[in-house]
């Protein structure tokens, strides 16, 4: 992400609106790269210089800066020494302090430093002070196109408001099959707190909150916020609102699913487990009127959210759910069953593998039917199971 010197933006009538490379601008993402790529093997100083030199010829320094900023951020720089500079240093600083600080002095110390690890005398100045930042050697070039400088960029303008964000508020809409579960996952992984509410046929509200609105305002949560906005990204439909408290005014902060960013985030797995795809792959394959759908519901249990992994849905608009449970490790069933019985869905099916130590302890409680499977989920177990809850 860019610092927030970097950033650049417009407050209109206390809306906010990141300002985007766009036209002949983008141009300048090309002339970074080119620059860059020109001091492949040389020092971090002089590549520092040459964008210096850019940011001059440019109509905004801050254009060139930011860009060689997120460019520069998936590039390596190393220390050019088979020696560490900082033993290098100390051995010649103990000497020195025997033998004194004269010309004379100093190149008795380099070439006894340089007889004792065989190495030529003139490069032994140089490696005194090769691990100075501005002394790495730049030897591998960010894995960028200009375009995708251009979109990464246009992302972080976006991101950088959110630094001064005190509550987002995103709403989920209704035809975002399969991707609620990634969602929350994403913003415990940020570690914003958040509430839920709303319902499956008009969307869900999440009220992303935290310290800056409850104390004072917080960059660094703010940070945290604006790193989840890639994730984000990756789900199909929504809406992002945002509260701001930046250079003492207040405004208001809009993005939407439709706008132009796009995300450098990994796109996630359709399905969690190989579990979860052989059912989907041999419920197809049924004839019934049922249909499949993922991860559809959510159900808030105040200070965490429980997302069944299917909804079995019929055409008359009855609605069954299916949780799959088979990994194994202790602490998951624990958590598993106690969001099981606090969600309190009868019409839950609990798909449980016959391989895990599931006790009558675990079960006892969950309100809905438990089937259990060898293997792989049978749907057809499931379809009758789904037949005789309607039938009851």
């Amino acid at each position: 992400m860019l610092t927030s010197d970097l950033l650049q933006f417009v407050n209109r009538g206390g809306v906010a609106y990141p300002t985007f490379l766009k036209g002949q601008r983008e141009a300048w993402a090309e002339k970074v790269l080119e620059v860059i790529t020109a001091h492949l093997q040389k020092r971090r100083g002089e590549l520092q210089d040459a964008l210096k030199v850019l940011e001059g010829d440019s109509p905004d320094y801050r254009l060139v800066r930011a860009l060689a900023h997120l460019a520069l951020e998936k590039a390596d720089f190393t220390i050019m020494a088979p020696i560490e500079p900082e033993i290098l240093r100390r051995e010649a600083f103990t000497q020195a302090a025997g033998t004194g600080h004269g010309p004379r002095a100093v190149g008795v110390i380099v070439r006894e430093l340089a007889a004792r690890y065989e190495l030529a005398a003139e490069v032994i100045p140089e490696m005194l002070y090769a691990d100075l930042p501005e002394n790495q050697i730049l030897v591998s070039l960010p894995e960028l196109t200009p375009k995708m400088l251009v979109e990464r960029y246009n992302l972080a303008q976006a991101q950088g408001l959110l630094y001064y964000a005190n509550q987002l508020v995103i709403t989920a809409h209704r035809n975002v099959p399969g991707e609620y579960r990634r969602l929350f996952h994403r913003i415990k992984f940020y570690g914003l707190m958040y509430a839920v509410e709303g319902n499956l046929d008009d969307g869900y509200r999440v009220y992303v909150d935290g310290p800056a609105s409850i104390l004072r305002q917080n960059q660094k949560y703010g940070v945290k916020m604006a790193a989840f906005l890639p994730a984000l990204l990756n789900i199909s439909k929504w809406e992002l609102e945002a509260n701001l408290f930046v250079k003492g005014k207040s405004a208001r902060y809009t993005v939407t699913s439709d706008a132009p960013l796009v995300s450098h985030y990994p796109k996630p797995p359709e399905f969690d487990s190989l579990l979860e795809a052989s059912f989907v792959e041999r419920w197809n394959k049924l004839k019934t009127p049922w249909s499949l759908e993922r991860e559809v519901e959510i159900i808030d249990l105040k200070g965490t959210v429980f997302v069944p992994d299917f909804a079995v849905r019929h055409p008359d608009s009855r609605v069954a759910h299916v949780e799959i449970v088979g990994f194994w490790h202790p602490d998951y069933l624990r958590r598993k069953f106690d969001k099981v019985k606090r969600a309190g869905m009868k019409n839950l099916i609990l798909a449980v593998s016959d391989r895990l130590k599931v006790t009558d302890d675990h079960l006892e409680g969950v309100p809905g039917p438990v089937i259990f499977f060898k293997g792989k989920v049978d749907p057809k177990a499931v379809l009758e199971t789904v037949e005789t809850m309607e039938g009851e």
